[in-house]
């Protein structure tokens, strides 16, 4: 039996359907600042040609793959902007370290740069990006993925900083985030990483499928299509969104971080979204970076890991926790997450407790 072929190739013209499609999954956060990331990107596509992106089934089981992301702050992706060659570094240096050449480049997460950065892996080192990632969303720990739920470990990790320097790091699952994350800071706030190196076999069941062209569908609708209703449906047919609400936003909170989330780089935010004249329900939207929760009436709707969103109803386009006014007119809007983060083991690793929120998610048993 023949194995399928790639799904599409992604060219340097693909780049600004990507950025447009991963506002969405990156839960409020946006997509500010992907300016310099996605020239540099486009770049790589014209002068190493398209990227062929390729369904897990269309690789052998024994194919050799890594997850390649950006770790750090988006303030340091402004400042400390990618040069290109940092890609094909970090996977090199895993490389080296592990004894065996990739055969396919996998996504850490779809959503804000990380949709970006493993094709310009992929591109850099002429190999197919595998149609599928970690998260399916931005989560801000490099373990809480599908590939850590399903037992496969992070490290070998290897890091490339903006100076060129690069680390190897080898210890447990449990301690390479903290680890990782001092190496981060000294490097300035950015470095790529290659890492859960891991064969298509392995990610066949600890993979999300689809992620990229997910993505790509979704940027296609958001830049195509002028009509709120049309987006709308296209965004439930395409990814599952379903709308919690409608208004503007009547406040932001810039609260002091808790204790509990000090574990995590965080700038915790509150946003109330509110149509008084349609009488409406009020909704509050906790965020740390991300949107974590929404609650109407003190009752909590939707919750990480689904991705709860903002999508402005003039523009059609996503806004971001740091772009959001007082005035705003948005719909509120709830992704569902893969199905493998619904597990209690999903939830415990990236659920609103994992957070510091003491309270279920909406779908847990014994939420309601």
């Amino acid at each position: 039996m023949t194995a399928p072929g790639p799904l599409r190739h992604i060219a340097a013209r693909d780049v600004p359907v990507l950025v447009a499609g991963n506002e969405l999954l990156s839960s409020g956060r946006g997509a500010g600042g992907l300016d310099g990331l996605a020239l540099c990107v486009e770049a790589l596509l014209d002068r190493h040609g398209p990227v062929p992106l390729m369904p897990l089934d269309g690789l052998s089981p024994d194919a050799r793959c890594a997850a390649v992301g950006a770790v750090g702050g988006f303030a340091p992706l402004m400042e400390l902007p990618f040069g290109g060659d940092e890609f094909a570094t970090a996977v090199r240096v895993l490389e080296d370290r592990t004894g065996h050449p990739l055969d396919a480049v996998v996504a850490l997460n779809s959503a804000g740069p990380n949709a970006l950065v493993p094709i310009a892996a992929a591109a850099a080192l002429g190999l197919p990006l595998v149609d599928g990632d970690g998260m399916g969303r931005i989560l801000p720990l490099i373990h809480q993925t599908t590939y850590a739920l399903a037992g496969l470990p992070v490290t070998p990790l290897a890091a490339v900083s903006a100076a060129g320097d690069s680390v190897v790091l080898t210890s447990s699952t449990a301690r390479a985030e903290r680890l990782l994350r001092g190496l981060v800071d000294a490097a300035g706030g950015l470095m790529t990483c290659a890492m859960y190196p891991a064969t298509a076999g392995q990610l066949r069941h600890a993979a999300i499928r689809g992620s990229t062209s997910r993505i790509m569908r979704m940027g296609e609708l958001l830049t195509t299509q002028p009509r709120h209703p049309a987006v709308l449906a296209g965004l439930s047919r395409t990814v599952g969104a379903r709308l919690l609400a409608s208004g503007r936003v009547v406040a932001l909170d810039l609260p002091s971080p808790t204790a509990s989330a000090q574990q995590y780089p965080s700038m915790p935010t509150s946003i109330v979204v509110s149509d008084p004249a349609a009488d409406g329900p009020v909704v509050r939207l906790e965020a740390q970076n991300e949107i974590l929760l929404a609650l109407i009436d003190g009752a909590v709707v939707a919750a990480v890991p689904d991705v709860v969103c903002l999508l402005d109803r003039q523009a059609l386009r996503p806004v971001g926790v740091e772009g959001v006014a007082v005035g705003d007119h948005v719909d509120v809007l709830v992704i569902p997450a893969a199905p493998m983060w619904h597990s209690a083991a999903g939830l415990a690793l990236a659920g609103p407790r994992a957070f510091g929120f003491p309270v279920r998610h909406p779908d847990e048993e014994g939420s309601r």
